[in-house]
């Protein structure tokens, strides 16, 4: 089976600061992350643009926040979507992978 690739781009998308939940949900629909998540042959590669100064939990959780959930584990998720940005970035986002998870054991 072909491995399909899907490219999201923060930079086509209002930035340098990235936050906001609804503004995550609102990208989420925009590029059809559900029907990613339904498609086990597709990865997703996210670009966060150099220039990025933040990226909040609640806009991450917003974008990606199901699909932790429907990855259900780290790993999983991270077999998915691979992400592009900076370091301290990369860092905080993982620390946003983890606590969509925590909070899935505690309330799902």
């Amino acid at each position: 089976m072909e491995q399909k690739v899907m490219k999201i781009d923060l930079a086509n998308f209002e930035g340098p600061v990235y936050s906001g939940r609804e503004r995550g949900e609102t990208i989420r629909k925009q590029v059809q992350l559900d029907n990613a998540d339904a498609d086990a042959s597709l990865l997703v590669d996210v670009v966060v643009p150099r220039n990025a100064y933040s990226v909040t939990s609640s806009f991450f959780l917003g974008l990606f926040g199901p699909s932790i959930v429907t990855a259900g584990s780290r790993e999983r998720f991270y077999r998915k979507f691979r992400f592009a940005a900076q370091p301290t970035i990369l860092k905080r986002m993982d620390s946003f992978v983890v606590r969509a998870l925590q909070r899935k054991a505690l309330f799902g």
